[in-house]
This record gives structure tokens, C-alpha cells and sequence, in this order.
């Protein structure tokens, strides 16, 4: 009886280390599927399969397979190694391969994909090897129609297989929770235009790991993971292209995977993306980790002990928010400052193809009418979606006084109404001000800027429109020194939307905006701006601007000046 059981253990124990095996199959164009499978000891398992590479118009459908190692996410196995080794450069169809890998005990995910790919495409930024062969013999025996009705017939029959003593299927999303179970943050399988923005706090310094894939090209980003700080908005870490390595796939797979060390405060994790190529939907061949498409924070050891819910600051609450602007419009705030203070302003446009900006905000000083700070081109970084999202994020510091925020757009490509693919963040379309300390917001007041009256203001004409002919009249008890400002058309040395101050008292012209004696006053080179000084008899002064038919305030025809409010004349008395 005794060696009967001792025969069926050696049998059973046998028939459990024999080989076992997963499979994928049946994958159409542009499918990916995944499998998870474990083993249950160290040792070699066997890959074997049906690939293939069709010629599709002038791209190339590859079935392909590859091995990721479901706790570390590194590549065991990769058919493109294998295909490069064996130099199957010459193939066209489906080719066969049989291959043999070491692996450790513990858990993997097998993928195959059918995905296309440009004929001259190589495997990653530092190998030189290129599907350069394919096509020829498919394009000779076979026209376009009866090609495609040959690679049909030939997909079904495609496949990946892996065997091995102790493998085992398992279910990969199971993988997949458990890598992430424990995560401060998580966002995996990012689909097409989904924005995710997820909070923690930290309770102490804390280092944590960041492992985020998206996708970037020509040194921008398109899906693309940041960091922020909920109390200043500074972001503490951002998916930089020139950082980011290769993720596997298409040149465009990108991926970063560091440790960075943070503060104790709250943070806001983010993720973008925009219109195409995401774990929803592959345009061209995908990373070798797809289901991490997103970012994920893990914080390790003592250190978890660091991470609790998200608090949201206080902070949160901006000084100035001019967001949501649609075409055509121009909006603004005033803030009045008891004490000097830090602000970080983020402010997000649209950039013209002549590098200058189309939809931007600017700040000036409400008291001298200067400007104090613009949204400038060569700052400005790309917002997601189309080229021309741009946005400028700084800190910079407002000494006491009084400021006047405005936003502007031209008359396409704004909120809720986008010519071309939206930025990441749509809604923030404009120009939003925070104060980094906390207890500064309390030195800050809001005004309407229709209602401020400058004590050193004598005569205000601005946001004149086409064909029009405005007159004001101040006086002065005593020769006075003032400010003159003005902003109009000119060109060929003309202008044609100017202003003048006459001497009521002598008939005389005291004052003329001249060509000459102008500045380019931004956008459109017709833009002349003034800021002059002249000193004034004790008397009475009428003041006029005057304008054509064409390109004036809030109709321009070509690009609108820096300062577009201040289309017109102002005098201010000088202290």
C-alpha cells in the first residue's frame, strides 16, 4: 500500500512538473492582448509562434510578441531581438520562431499585437535596424486587393505560445492590481482625451517613485504626467521630453521612472492626453508596457507612513482667475497690494505661426499705466493638444499698489470653441494668479477696473474703435509736468489712429503722436507706442484721438498691440 502511494506521489509529482503552456491568438489590426502567466520555479521556457509582416499601402502590419516581467515591468523577451538575431530581414508574410528564455520564479505578462508601423522603422533610438526588406516579393506577386485578402487569411493562423515546466495562466489585471495595490497614486490605461488630476499629503519629507509612459515627439509631449504643489501651484515634477527614455514600440513611447523627494504639504497628481494613441487605441506600434500608459507614485518603506488622504490648502483659492475665455474677448481684475508679495501666474494661450501670441494676459500697473508682466512667446511651453497651446507658469513679485489683470483672444481657437485639438487643461484658457504664502492673501483686495480712478489721471481715451473722433478737456492751476501715453496705428511714417493735446487758451497744438518719435508697441508692426513726458502752462487743454475705418480696438486686422487696452490717449499729472 505503502509504495502504491509513494508511486502515485512520484506520478503526481511528475505530471505537475510537466510542461504547460499560454497562448494569444486571433489578434486583428491595431488589437493588442495580454496574458498573464506564472512560473513556478527557475528555468528555461519555450517561445514559439507565427508572425508576420504585411505590406498595407505604405505602412507596414506587424504581429509580433514580446515578455515583461509583471513586478519589475522589464523586458525578458522581445520577438524583435529574436527577428534581429536570426536576421529575418528578408521575409515577407507570416515566418515562424521558436526561441528559449531564462526565467525566475515569479509572475510575467505575454503580449501580441498586430500593429502598424512606417516602413523604415527601427526599434529604438540607439539600434540601426530597419524593415527595409518587406514589400518587394508581396508587391510582386500580388495587386492591392488580392494582398489584403492574403493577409486575412494568413491572420488566423497567427499566434505566440510559451511552455514550460511550472507555467501556469494567470490573470494579468490581477498583476496589475497588485503592482499598484499600495500606490500613493495610480492612473494606468489613460484612454484618448482624459484628464486626470488625483491628491495626496505627505506629513513629512518623503522620497517616493515615479514611473509614468506617455507620449511625445520633436521635444514636446503629448501624453504626459506632472506633479504640483495644491498650496503655490509650482510643479515639483513634469514628464520632460528631454528626460524621458525610450518606453519600447514607436519612437513616440516614452517613459520616466525615478525617485524625487518632496516636502510635507499636499500635492495633485496629473495626467493628459490628447486625441489619438493611447491604451484605448494604438495609431502606431505601442509601448512594451501598456497597461502603466498614465503615472503611478509609490512611496517605500518607512516612508509610507508619510502619505495620508489629500488636505486641500487654502491656497487653492486663486487671487485672479480670468479663465474660460472665448473668442473674441477681453476680460480683466484689478487687485490692490498693501504689502509686497510672491504670485505664481499660470497663463495659457494660443502662439501665431510668426511666434507671437494670438490669446494672452498681461499686468500693469493701474497708477502709471506700465506693464508689469506679459505672457512672452519664448517662455511659453506646450499645453497639450495642437502646437500653439502654450502656457508661461512664474513666480514674480508685486510691490504694493494697484494692478489691473487682463486676458485677451483673438477671434478663433478659444474656449468651447477650438479650431484645432484643446490643451490638456481647456478650462484653465486664460490667466490665473495665486500668492504662494498663504497669509498674503490677506493684503490683497479686489477692484473693478472700470470703476478705478487714478488720483494722477487727467484725461483717459482708450478702446476706441473704427472711425471715431473723441475729445476730452482737463485744466491745471499751475505749469505741470505729465505723463502722455499713447498707443495707434502708423506706418510709412504716418499715422492713422493717433492723438493730440491742444492748448485751449492759445489755439496751439502742444503735443502730437509722430511716426518718428514712436515705438513698435507689439503684434502687427503698425503698432505705435508712446510714453512721453512734456511739461504744461497753467491753462486749459482739450485732448483728441481720431481713427480710420480699419483696425482699431476690438477689430484689429492684423495682430492687436501688447497693451491693446490702451488703444488711444492718456495723460496722467506727474508727482
Amino acid at each position: 500500500m505503502k509504495v502504491i502511494n509513494i508511486l502515485a506521489l512520484a506520478i503526481l509529482m511528475c505530471f505537475t512538473s510537466m510542461a504547460q503552456s499560454v497562448r494569444l491568438g486571433d489578434v486583428y489590426p491595431k488589437e493588442v492582448k495580454i496574458q498573464g502567466f506564472s512560473t513556478s520555479q527557475n528555468g528555461d521556457v519555450n517561445i514559439e509562434g507565427l508572425g508576420a509582416v504585411f505590406e498595407d499601402d505604405w505602412k507596414l502590419l506587424i504581429y509580433y510578441g514580446w515578455i515583461i516581467d509583471a513586478d519589475s515591468r522589464e523586458v525578458v523577451w522581445h520577438l524583435f531581438d529574436f527577428m534581429k538575431d536570426e536576421d529575418i530581414d528578408g521575409e515577407d508574410g507570416p515566418f515562424k520562431f521558436n526561441d528559449k528564455v531564462s526565467l525566475k520564479k515569479g509572475n510575467y505578462e505575454l503580449y501580441f499585437a498586430g500593429m502598424y508601423s512606417n516602413r523604415n522603422w527601427n526599434r529604438g533610438r540607439d539600434k540601426d535596424w530597419y524593415f527595409d526588406g518587406f514589400g518587394d516579393t508581396m508587391d510582386w506577386l500580388f495587386g492591392s486587393r488580392r494582398r489584403e485578402s492574403y493577409r486575412r487569411s494568413a491572420q488566423d493562423d497567427l499566434f505566440i505560445k510559451v511552455d514550460g515546466s511550472g507555467v501556469k495562466a494567470a490573470d494579468a489585471r490581477s498583476f496589475l492590481d497588485k503592482k499598484t495595490g499600495d500606490a500613493v497614486v495610480s492612473i494606468t490605461k489613460s484612454r484618448n482625451d482624459e484628464r486626470f488630476s488625483e491628491g495626496f499629503t505627505l506629513t513629512g519629507s518623503t522620497e517616493l517613485k515615479v514611473y509614468a509612459i506617455g507620449e511625445g515627439s520633436d521635444g514636446e509631449m503629448f501624453d504626459y504626467a506632472w506633479i504640483t504643489n495644491a498650496n503655490t501651484r509650482e510643479r515639483v515634477f513634469e514628464m520632460d521630453y528631454r528626460d524621458a527614455k525610450y518606453a519600447g514600440g514607436a519612437r513616440k513611447n516614452l517613459q520616466v521612472n525615478e525617485k524625487i523627494t518632496l516636502p510635507k504639504g499636499s500635492y495633485l497628481v496629473n495626467y493628459s492626453t490628447d486625441d489619438s494613441h493611447s491604451f484605448e487605441r494604438w495609431n502606431a506600434l505601442p509601448p512594451d508596457d501598456i497597461q502603466f500608459w498614465g503615472i503611478t507614485v509609490w512611496a517605500e518603506g518607512s516612508d509610507k507612513n508619510n502619505v495620508v488622504a489629500y488636505q486641500e490648502p487654502k491656497t487653492v483659492k486663486p487671487l485672479v482667475s480670468l479663465t474660460k475665455a472665448r473668442d473674441d474677448e477681453m476680460i480683466a481684475k484689478g487687485i490692490s497690494i498693501k504689502k509686497a508679495i510672491d504670485v505664481r501666474i499660470y497663463c495659457l494661450g494660443e502662439i501665431t505661426g510668426g511666434d507671437d501670441m494670438a490669446d494672452f494676459g498681461w499686468i500693469v500697473d493701474a497708477t502709471t499705466r506700465e506693464r508689469v508682466w506679459r505672457m512672452k512667446p519664448y517662455k511659453a511651453r506646450h499645453g497639450g493638444g495642437a502646437d500653439k497651446n502654450r502656457y508661461v507658469e512664474e513666480v514674480i513679485t508685486l510691490e504694493p499698489g494697484d494692478y489691473i489683470v487682463y486676458y485677451a483672444t483673438d477671434d478663433s481657437h478659444a474656449y468651447g470653441d477650438w479650431n484645432s485639438s484643446q490643451p490638456y487643461e481647456p478650462e484653465m484658457w486664460g490667466i490665473t494668479i495665486w500668492a504662494t504664502n498663504e497669509a498674503d492673501m490677506k493684503n490683497v483686495t479686489p477692484f473693478h477696473p472700470e470703476e478705478y480712478r487714478n488720483k494722477n489721471e487727467l484725461v483717459v481715451i482708450n478702446m476706441v474703435g473704427d472711425r471715431a473722433l473723441v475729445k476730452k478737456t482737463f485744466s491745471v492751476n499751475e505749469d505741470t509736468r505729465v505723463r502722455v501715453l499713447g498707443l495707434g496705428e502708423g506706418s510709412g511714417g504716418e499715422m492713422y489712429d493717433y492723438g493730440f493735446i491742444k492748448n485751449m487758451d492759445t489755439g496751439k497744438i502742444v503735443w502730437e503722436m509722430d511716426y518718428r518719435n514712436s515705438e513698435h508697441g507689439g503684434g502687427a508692426r503698425k503698432n505705435r507706442e508712446f510714453n512721453e513726458t512734456v511739461m504744461l502752462e497753467k491753462g486749459t487743454y482739450r485732448v483728441y484721438y481720431e481713427t480710420d475705418g480699419s483696425h482699431s480696438y476690438r477689430r484689429w486686422n492684423d495682430d492687436p498691440p501688447s497693451n491693446q487696452e490702451m488703444w488711444g490717449i492718456t495723460v496722467l499729472k506727474v508727482d
